[in-house]
């Protein structure tokens, strides 16, 4: 499984963000992308996954393929429980989470679900909305991971978790980590460094 570019170019406005890049993203290992604030890495994975269009080349993966991300513009629902955020986004890809599966989905971000279940989202702190978006994209199965400054605004305890999670699924999937943080980056099997 892999993401190609093939001659991928794209400008916002006069500022030209990619110029002609060309080059393939396997599976089977965690791909960092790093580099300076401003150079492009959001960009980066929404190009991978087909949320941004480039003014001119492609990006390919099979159609076949699921997304899911964890990014900061990533939006939870405020006005419902965690428990209702993760049956919501899952059921947009016609997934029906059972009482368990939520269960251990909390259990593997560490969000304690016993008492944070049926707490509306608006009550969470930054650390507590990251650990459910991510629980939401281990809800779905993807095959392609974007994973955005995953661990921001979290503690130890939920980096240890993310990083665990992360590390397992990397045989299985394709993941794209954008970060500047060393402790992320050390995950990364292969590095893209912005500017290309």
């Amino acid at each position: 499984m892999k993401i190609i570019f093939d001659d991928v170019s794209l400008s916002f406005g006069q500022h030209e963000i990619f110029k002609n890049i060309s080059l393939e993203l396997r599976g089977g290992k965690i791909i960092g992308v790093t580099g300076a604030n401003g150079a492009g890495k959001s960009t980066f994975l929404k190009l991978a996954g087909k949320i941004l269009k480039p003014d001119s080349g492609s990006v390919n993966f099979p159609d076949d393929k699921k997304i899911a991300a964890v990014s900061p513009e990533m939006k939870i629902y405020d006005n419902l429980t965690a428990e209702e955020n993760l049956r919501f986004f899952a059921d947009l890809r016609g997934k029906i989470l059972s009482a368990e599966k939520i269960s251990e989905l909390g259990e593997r971000v560490g969000l304690d679900l016993e008492t944070f279940g049926k707490t509306r989202a608006e009550n969470f702190s930054t650390g507590m909305r990251q650990r459910l978006k991510f629980a939401i994209l281990l809800s779905v199965d993807a095959e392609i991971w974007l994973l955005d400054e995953p661990t921001a605004n979290l503690d130890d305890a939920g980096r240890e978790k993310f990083f665990k999670e992360i590390q397992a699924a990397q045989s299985e999937k394709i993941i794209l980590l954008a970060t500047n943080d060393k402790f992320e980056i050390e995950l990364c099997n292969e590095i893209i460094r912005l500017p290309l």
